[in-house]
């Protein structure tokens, strides 16, 4: 693969830097949290965020930015665990509500003290810049989100 060219378009030079921060963070994070807990990253943002409150498959799925299907495969696999519950919801019982159980809170608790011990020294660098960054992430993925989205080539024939 060629080098990235010596002054790259402020586009590239932030995907190359923001892929970098992701797989420095993401390899070892990940790495620790499956040796640990036998989680993956998504599980345990899928579990974070229900411990949080969010107890819809759809409401995660629009939070996470990814499709229901995949929600739905984590959820199955940290329920098998004794992670989390669903249940019908009332009064309309065709939906689900997915609770913690005590087990999940603090499997949930383990792995978020990992997180910390890997996150945190990298973002120690920065300070308290990192809550200005943290911010203007969550701006960005917002943004990114409101975009149309293109048409795949399947839908154009």
């Amino acid at each position: 693969m060629d080098a990235a060219p010596s002054s790259p378009a402020p586009e590239l030079a932030f995907l190359t830097a923001f892929w970098e921060a992701w797989q420095a963070l993401t390899t070892l994070g990940e790495a620790e949290l499956r040796a640990r807990h036998g989680l993956d990253l998504r599980a345990f943002i899928v579990l974070a965020y229900v411990h949080g409150g969010t107890d819809q498959p759809a409401a995660l799925a629009h939070e996470l930015g990814v499709p229901r299907y995949e929600v739905s495969r984590v959820l199955h696999a940290l329920e098998a665990r004794g992670a989390v519950t669903r249940s019908p919801a009332r009064p309309d019982a065709r939906r689900v509500t997915v609770t913690v159980t005590p087990q999940g809170a603090a499997l949930w608790e383990a792995a978020l003290d990992t997180v910390r011990a890997v996150t945190g020294p990298p973002l120690a660098t920065l300070g308290p810049r990192v809550d200005l960054l943290t911010r203007d992430l969550h701006d960005l993925a917002r943004a990114a989100r409101s975009l149309p989205r293109p048409s795949s080539p399947l839908e154009s024939e």
